[in-house]
Parts: C-alpha cells; sequence; structure tokens
C-alpha cells in the first residue's frame, strides 16, 4: 500500500469518525449550591441530595450531605429535590456466615422513602444562579398514615 493511499485512509476515517460522533458533546453549565439539611430540625449525618429537572431538560445535579450541610453543583431552572439521609446505626460482618470477618460500618436511612422519589417529594427549588443557604426542613412524618 502506498503511504499516499494509507494517508487517504487515515484521513477518511477521522472525517467519517468526526461526522457520525460530531466534536466535543454540549456542556451544561452549573451553579454551586449550599445549605443547611435537617430532618425533625436535626442535622441529617450524610447522604445525597440530587436536583432533577421538573422538565427534564437538563441533567441531575447534585451533592454529598455531611454534618448537616450539603454543596452541590446544579444546572438552571425548576427542580424537584430529592434527599437520601443516612446515619451510623453501628458496625456489621462484611461477610455474614464467615467467621472472624472483617466488620464494616452498618448505616440506616433516616429520611422517609417519600424524599427520594421525584413523584413524592414535596421539595423543590428554582435554581436562577450560585445560591447560598438554600436550605431544608424535612419531617420524619412525611407520608406517615394518621
Amino acid at each position: 500500500m502506498s503511504k499516499k493511499k494509507f494517508f487517504m485512509g487515515v484521513v477518511l476515517f477521522v472525517l467519517f469518525f468526526v461526522g457520525v460522533f460530531g466534536c466535543s458533546p454540549k456542556t451544561t453549565t452549573t451553579f454551586k449550591i449550599t445549605g443547611s439539611i435537617t430532618i425533625d430540625g436535626k442535622p441529617i449525618e450524610q447522604g445525597s441530595i440530587q436536583f432533577a429537572a421538573v422538565d427534564g431538560a437538563t441533567p441531575i445535579g447534585g451533592g454529598s450531605i455531611s454534618n448537616g450541610t450539603y454543596i452541590a453543583n446544579v444546572p438552571l431552572g425548576k427542580k424537584k429535590v430529592l434527599v437520601l439521609g443516612t446515619k451510623l446505626a453501628g458496625q456489621e460482618a462484611m461477610y455474614e456466615d464467615v467467621p472472624d470477618s472483617p466488620m464494616q460500618d452498618k448505616y440506616e436511612q433516616v429520611t422517609p422513602s417519600a424524599y427520594n422519589s421525584f413523584e413524592e417529594t414535596p421539595l423543590d427549588a428554582d435554581i436562577s444562579g450560585t445560591t447560598k443557604d438554600l436550605n431544608f426542613d424535612l419531617s420524619s412524618s412525611i407520608g406517615a398514615i394518621e
């Protein structure tokens, strides 16, 4: 194969690849959102918070909860807020039926499941830029049968 044919093959491959897959994907600008997050007035020890677009037009943004505060990167728009809070509940064997198994931390969920469901969460936010002190106080009685 001549160098000219090889070079033309490489050029055609590159052009085909760029044409099919395009250049870099469109990026979504996110903004830093911070605040506190509690349940029944007490800080949530750890967990995650997500901001999902009501219309599904932008990617989900979110971050971690630590000692009752969170930092999240979130695109602009109206969002449903999803929270999964946990706390350390002790230790458990890493391998249930293995004698002398190493131990690992055991966590339990402290937030009702409704807060982690797009259809059920009562939490919402309208993100219009970098926001500080976007605070949420959750209730453990949400979804409880009266």
